[in-house]
């Protein structure tokens, strides 16, 4: 008896504990690095609360006594778990139940190349089988994209816009078509707006959310100062140091944009980090998080994305195609 509700108890502490931890993040999203950062983990509680209701739900139905109300209580609890988390994880499964636009499409890529370590004739490579009319990267230095127009670049992207920087500061846009009304965002790392196709397009990659992450704030600010009120059909494209649970996303959601992965029913697309780039004890670490992003206005509808991996890059390449509503 003693044994099973010392398992009760590690299940409370070791399950329910950091579940709740992700929830009161999720919703209060307190000030502070930690905070932020844990918010990113938001998705692993629904399996959290789904494990904690099953070993619950055993210990409940044979417990007795005044044991059985507190088996009874953190049973609801992990209910109410599954369920506001299910509900937040749906529509990544579902995607939107508006039919798919019938316009013309654009097909976009964003890829950090770590530094410029990505393999480049990789990058180009994936951009040429996916048929991308535009590829937004992050992280790339001036030996990274001179070597990725050894491999054929300038032969497929005629256009282009922002610069390459050492460090992660490099931004650079390329499309099929000419790249006009360039504009370059005020945050820490490069980012433009530029309008192609007629579409505009902000390429970004805000700071990460590091120390008590004040830069990445100002970074998303900025950004959205740059997509407020937009008539014109209108992405947010590149490594947004963020995943859909953060205020700072939800807020552009908020203001008419919707990610792309969730609105075509894509299904939970993690990019970070990406497979074998990260290792614990020795075990690569598969991607968990999904930091990067393309979100649309309502002029514009996504009906596909995919991640693809790239050699040499902590990031996972990012697909989108979009259909002009």
């Amino acid at each position: 008896m003693k044994l099973r509700w010392l398992l009760v108890g590690l299940v409370v502490v070791l399950v329910l504990v950091p579940a709740g931890a992700l929830t009161v993040a999720r919703i209060v999203q307190p000030p502070g690095g930690a905070w932020v950062r844990l918010v990113a983990f938001t998705p692993y509680a629904f399996a959290l609360y789904a494990t904690a209701l099953v070993l619950l739900v055993v210990a409940w139905s044979r417990s007795r006594g005044p044991w059985r109300p507190v088996t009874g209580t953190c049973t609801l609890v992990a209910v109410a778990g599954v369920v506001m988390h299910g509900f937040w994880l749906a529509p990544a499964y579902v995607g939107s139940a508006e039919p798919a636009a019938s316009g013309d499409r654009l097909r976009v890529m964003t890829a950090n190349l770590m530094l410029g370590q990505a393999a480049p004739s990789q990058v180009v490579e994936v951009a040429v089988e996916e048929d991308v009319d535009v590829l937004v990267l992050q992280e790339v230095d001036d030996r990274s994209l001179a070597r990725m127009r050894a491999a054929g670049l300038d032969d497929v992207f005629a256009h282009s816009a922002g610069e390459p920087a050492a460090g992660a500061s490099g931004t650079v846009v390329l499309a099929r078509r000419p790249v006009r009304q360039v504009t370059a965002l005020d945050t820490g790392f490069g980012g433009y707006q530029v309008v192609v196709e007629g579409v505009t397009l902000l390429a970004v990659h805000p700071r990460p959310p590091t120390g008590d992450v004040q830069d990445w704030t100002e970074d998303h600010r900025t950004i959205r100062r740059a997509a407020h009120e937009r008539a014109t059909p209108t992405m947010i494209v590149g490594d947004l140091n963020a995943t859909t649970d953060h205020r700072v996303v939800r807020e552009l959601i908020g203001r008419g944009y919707r990610d792309a992965a969730t609105e075509a029913g894509s299904r939970w697309q993690p990019t970070w980090p990406a497979d074998g780039e990260m290792r614990l004890f020795g075990v690569p670490v598969p991607p968990m998080l999904a930091l990067d992003h393309v979100l649309v206005n309502d002029a514009l509808h996504a009906v596909r994305t995919e991640s693809v991996s790239v050699d040499g890059t902590d990031h996972r390449a990012l697909l989108a195609e979009v259909v002009l509503s």
